[in-house]
């Protein structure tokens, strides 16, 4: 199983990594504090939470 955590893990960094370039770019075309950024930045948030808890169970 510790096997199948950690390819999660991977997973989950490789997405959080395309949505935060995602939310670069909305950023920059839309500002930083349009509806589609703070959409993307809740993408990751979402993302991040996923990952620490996978990161926590045993």
């Amino acid at each position: 199983m510790q096997g199948d955590k950690g390819v999660l893990q991977q997973t989950l960094l490789i997405e959080i990594e395309k949505e935060r370039e995602k939310m670069i770019q909305v950023a920059r075309e839309e500002g930083i504090t349009s509806d589609g950024t703070l959409q993307v930045s809740r993408s990751i948030d979402q993302l991040l939470n996923e990952l620490q808890k996978v990161s926590l169970t045993k």
